[in-house]
This record gives C-alpha cells, sequence and structure tokens, in this order.
C-alpha cells in the first residue's frame, strides 16, 4: 500500500482468495476503517488468481469508500477473472486514477 495525491493504493498480488482475504482485511481494512479512508485504488493487475470470498472482500472495502463520499476504483488492465466488474469505477491504470479522483 502507498498514498499519494490524497488517494490510498492498495497493490495486490498474487491470489486473494479465502485463505489471504485475513491479511487484506487486517491492513488495508483496518486502515480504511480506523483513518476514515476516503479515495482508494484496489489495483488488481498482478492478482493471479481471485475466489469469490477474495472478490467479495474487495467489495466490502470498495463499498465502504464510496459510502462514505469517496472515491474508490479498481485498477485492471484486463479482467482475467469471472467476476462483473461492469458495476465499478474501473480504470486501466493508476494514472488514470489520479486522474479520476483529483477532478
Amino acid at each position: 500500500m502507498t498514498s499519494r495525491y490524497g488517494i490510498l493504493f492498495v497493490r495486490l498480488f498474487g491470489e486473494v482468495t479465502k485463505k489471504t482475504r485475513k491479511k487484506l482485511n487486517d491492513e488495508a481494512g483496518a486502515l480504511i476503517k480506523k483513518a476514515g479512508i476516503l479515495n482508494v485504488v484496489f489495483n488488481l493487475e498482478n492478482v493471479s488468481m481471485m475466489d469469490e470470498s477474495g472478490f467479495k472482500t474487495v467489495v466490502k472495502y470498495y463499498n465502504l469508500c464510496n459510502r462514505n463520499n469517496g472515491n474508490s476504483l479498481i485498477c485492471l488492465s484486463k479482467n482475467r477473472f469471472n467476476f462483473d466488474f461492469t458495476r465499478f469505477n474501473m480504470v486501466p491504470d493508476e494514472f488514470s486514477a489520479i486522474k479520476v479522483v483529483n477532478i
């Protein structure tokens, strides 16, 4: 994770699954809740596998930021997963996310 331009970038790598979601909850989730982070980009470009549990965890924090009047974006260069991302604010890269959030 890194923070720039008022945006928390959560760069996920490897597998986002039932086994690994605890780390996402403990690190990113705790920071989003406690610090009241409003602008988050979940970068899924380097995620090799995502199961339904991992997807639901990302969606949970995505929705939390949007409910708090922030901007959540999902950065996904291509959808390699069997999940419907069409209802989310999607950007092709982090640079595009900065432009969207700071408009």
